[in-house]
């Protein structure tokens, strides 16, 4: 389904409103007590990687809570958190453990979120491919065992990524598709390589009878013609192609630029998420 974005529920303006005001001030403050600093040392990837740890208001061990996976950690975590934060209070979605998964370096950035089917360097024909793979490997037998070892954690996982981010997680899907149930992508450059991301997903697609999960893809009504491009290939590929229980929403945020689509267009896609859990726990009973 692709709509032009718009905050059709009182709840999702009030919400945004907040959200702005919140995720401004917190850019200039330091990390509340809720905000856990800590590192892990990966074998997989032979590097300490950092975490930005974002626990949920009123965190209680007893209970147990869904955890988002946000990369590009140190920019994009933050203002997730205080979404998540605000729709929870709101009741449009249950309280989450946010974990933020910075870079560190941009080398790190280029080839950990790059499928292993896509060059580094688009422009470059002769580049080496990515290691998504090796990546989400890490966060598979690493990260996430860690994550669930020290912290109150369910079986429910979320995975964000925002531009080149959005790109593995969407390989997470077709490589990893009962790792989460629910992606979150952000200006993802679906177009690169002849649309290839476009054309590996649709062969996934047509592999599976059913998949049971959540998809929410968005880009600005403002962004370059290749990302909106891109991004309209896959959703229709996926009207023609999307296997019984496949849920997904593209958007196309209003006025938005690459560079604040994520920010803008969030909201509406973890409310949506809220909304696809509701139904299905309506149709349990």
């Amino acid at each position: 389904m692709k709509k032009i974005f718009s905050f059709a529920a009182v709840i999702i303006v009030t919400a945004s409103v907040t959200l702005l005001l919140a995720a401004y001030f917190s850019d200039e403050s330091p990390y509340p007590e809720n905000v856990i600093q800590t590192k892990i040392t990966s074998a997989v990837l032979g590097q300490e990687r950092e975490l930005i740890i974002h626990l949920p208001r009123n965190y209680d061990s007893t209970l147990r809570y869904p955890v988002m996976y946000v990369l590009d950690g140190g920019s994009e975590d933050q203002h997730m958190a205080n979404k998540l934060d605000i729709l929870s209070v709101a009741g449009q979605v249950p309280p989450l453990i946010v974990v933020g998964i910075p870079n560190m370096t941009n080398e790190n950035r280029q080839t950990n979120l790059t499928p292993p089917f896509m060059r580094i360097d688009n422009d470059d024909e002769k580049s080496a491919t990515g290691d998504a793979d090796r990546f989400l490997s890490f966060i598979e037998k690493e990260l996430i065992p860690f994550i669930d070892q020290h912290y109150a954690t369910s079986e429910k996982r979320l995975i964000s990524g925002n531009s080149r981010g959005g790109l593995l997680v969407m390989y997470s899907l077709i490589a990893k598709p009962d790792l989460f149930q629910a992606r979150f992508c952000y200006s993802a450059p679906f177009w690169r390589q002849d649309a290839v991301m476009v054309t590996k997903v649709d062969e996934f697609m047509a592999s599976q009878d059913t998949l049971s999960t959540f998809l929410y893809m968005s880009a600005g009504s403002s962004e370059t013609d290749n990302i909106k491009m891109g991004v309209d290939k896959m959703d229709k590929m996926l009207k023609a192609n999307a296997p019984q229980g496949f849920t997904w929403n593209t958007y196309y945020t209003a006025n938005a630029i690459h560079q604040n689509n994520a920010r803008i267009s969030s909201a509406q896609g973890i409310a949506l998420w809220g909304e696809y859990e509701r139904m299905k726990r309506d149709k349990r009973k």
